[in-house]
């Protein structure tokens, strides 16, 4: 064996080595949170994937045979994921970790759920869109160096500089976005987004969220509650709403048109990324653009 190919094959021996704890994600942002904090020691097999409807997706079986040679999936949590009660019993005893289980939650109130898409934002459910309070998903962080440390304790070191790096970054990342969301005029800050996903910024970061429909533009609405929308729309001096990613924004761009608003640049309400921290800096120059330059 050549000297090069017996260096490859070390090379690739040692991380075959060190990738010691293998981790199976439902959702992408989790999937990303791993890999962030895990490095080198985390195989990660995505079983939620970016551009994902997280609101319909169900695993197969191809993604539970995945997950059965896991040991441990990770899930955003806050009811989020609805099948989770019937992959327990799938999963034959391989751990599940509900992310956000320990972030503070809030509710969906009744003015977003007015058109409930589904049971997570019906009236009083909780919000399962955590993540889009960057000072949540530093707590995130650290629920998952936790719980890489309980799992392989010779990583301890490494899960946790990995974990403050992340911690800092995000931190960064925070004020980052109040000081873009405070470029925007004081009378400007109103969000408006058609399903109820972006309570938790808007909570963080000082903006009024008005959820238009609270559905998928998929659905047929009465043309006297398009009517509605389109007054209140207009008594609130709305001039830019802004569709999603991965959505028909077909019932948004008429309501917006009747109400003399334009549409702004498409925002990923749910989570469906690869990388966190590009998410939510689109997602951010995206309001910033629409709510500035009216």
């Amino acid at each position: 064996m050549t000297m090069k190919l017996l260096s490859l094959f070390l090379f690739s021996l040692s991380m075959a080595l060190s990738a010691q704890v293998k981790v199976a994600s439902l959702h992408p942002l989790m999937g990303d949170l791993v890999r962030q904090v895990g490095g080198d020691r985390v195989e990660l097999i995505d079983i939620g994937k970016p551009g994902m409807n997280v609101h319909t997706f169900a695993p197969s079986a191809g993604d539970l045979r995945a997950m059965a040679s896991s040991h441990l999936v990770v899930a955003s949590g806050k009811g989020l994921e609805q099948y989770l009660p019937a992959l327990v019993d799938s999963l034959g005893g391989i751990p599940i970790l509900e992310i956000g289980r320990s972030i503070p939650s809030r509710t969906v109130s009744g003015g977003e759920s007015l058109y409930a898409c589904c049971p997570t934002h019906a009236k009083g459910s909780v919000d399962p869109h955590w993540w889009h309070d960057v000072a949540n998903m530093e707590r995130a962080v650290k629920v998952v160096e936790k719980q890489l440390v309980r799992m392989d304790e010779e990583g301890k070191n490494y899960y946790k500089e990995r974990s403050k790096s992340t911690r800092e970054r995000y931190q960064f990342l925070d004020r980052w976005v109040k000081a873009q969301v405070a470029t925007i005029p004081k009378g400007q800050r109103k969000l408006v987004t058609a399903h109820a996903a972006f309570g938790y910024f808007c909570k963080a970061y000082r903006m009024e969220p008005i959820f238009v429909l609270g559905l998928s533009g998929d659905h047929d609405v009465p043309a006297r509650e398009l009517a509605k929308e389109v007054t209140k729309l207009q008594a609130e001096g709305i001039k830019s709403v802004f569709p999603e990613k991965n959505s028909n924004p077909k019932v948004l761009a008429q309501i917006a048109k009747q109400a003399g608003a334009k549409m702004g640049s498409a925002l990923i309400a749910d989570g469906g990324a690869s990388n966190y921290e590009r998410m939510m800096q689109q997602n951010v120059a995206a309001i910033v653009n629409g709510l500035t330059k009216l």
